[in-house]
């Protein structure tokens, strides 16, 4: 069988394959970008990953990918988000939300496969990460790639989400002082606008969007900043232009990453 038959019947075997063709259709790539490729560069497609993933419990549930002038939409950077059949609202315990797995590729040479954990709150329909050193970061190179990097990197975030949800219970309970929640989204604004901050920026990023997060504990607080960070659509004081929201992969990544690992220092 050629390589394009056996990704095409693969593409029916991968649940969520029609969303996974709308919003991130790189996923279905055939070969890579040969033009920005060595010859040492091992092509593996993403549905392998899907695959493999969908084997350990792993379902595509929503999907991303970067639009780019220079390189084509078959081979663009592009962000998977996976539930696991065993890890919902109820058995996460920590209210709306609930774990996922988060598939980073592109098939251009720019750079390898990335899984990571992130929790995904359904209230606000927004999705976080997990940084490195709470969930893990596996980096899976286009070169010498094994299957079993991909079942361990699976079967350790299933594993560390019983201690990923116990830390958010403590979040939960861990109310802060005026003066450290005032710290706290001042420290948070920096992350995204360094020295742009100002108390006009601080006080946009600290309003909350919905009376539920009216609260002062410091996961409610943490979700508030997150949020209004990622999402922007309010006016920047100091160039009066609205913020935008993120829309670059990497850049969501490293926020999300960043805000968790200033929540988790607040904790301590």
């Amino acid at each position: 069988k050629t390589l394009l038959t056996k990704l095409l019947e693969k593409k029916l075997m991968i649940k969520n394959a029609e969303l996974l063709r709308t919003y991130a259709p790189a996923a279905f790539a055939t070969e890579p970008e040969k033009d920005r490729v060595s010859d040492r560069y091992s092509f593996l497609p993403t549905i392998d990953i899907l695959e493999i993933l969908q084997d350990e419990g792993w379902t595509p549930w929503r999907a991303q990918q970067v639009k780019s002038r220079t390189w084509s939409e078959a081979h663009g950077k592009h962000l998977i988000r996976c539930r696991h059949e065993d890890l919902n609202v109820e058995n996460f315990g920590v209210g709306d939300s609930f774990p996922e797995m988060l598939l980073i590729n592109a098939h251009n040479g720019l750079g390898s496969y990335t899984l990571q954990g992130g929790i995904f709150r359904m209230i606000c329909s927004n999705g976080m990460v997990v940084s490195d050193q709470d969930f893990g970061r596996i980096h899976i190179r286009h070169i010498g790639f094994e299957a079993q990097q991909v079942k361990d990197a699976s079967r350790e975030l299933v594993t560390n989400a019983s201690r990923i949800s116990d830390k958010i219970n403590r979040w939960q309970k861990f109310e802060l002082t005026p003066r450290a929640r005032k710290d706290f989204f001042t420290d948070a604004t920096r992350i995204r606008f360094g020295d742009n901050t100002s108390d006009d920026l601080v006080q946009e990023v600290s309003r909350f969007r919905r009376p539920a997060d009216d609260k002062k504990d410091l996961w409610t607080t943490f979700n508030v900043a997150q949020e209004n960070i990622l999402r922007g659509g309010f006016r920047n004081g100091n160039t009066r232009r609205m913020v935008r929201p993120i829309s670059n992969i990497q850049k969501d990544i490293n926020l999300n990453s960043e805000l968790w690992d200033l929540a988790s220092k607040y904790s301590e």
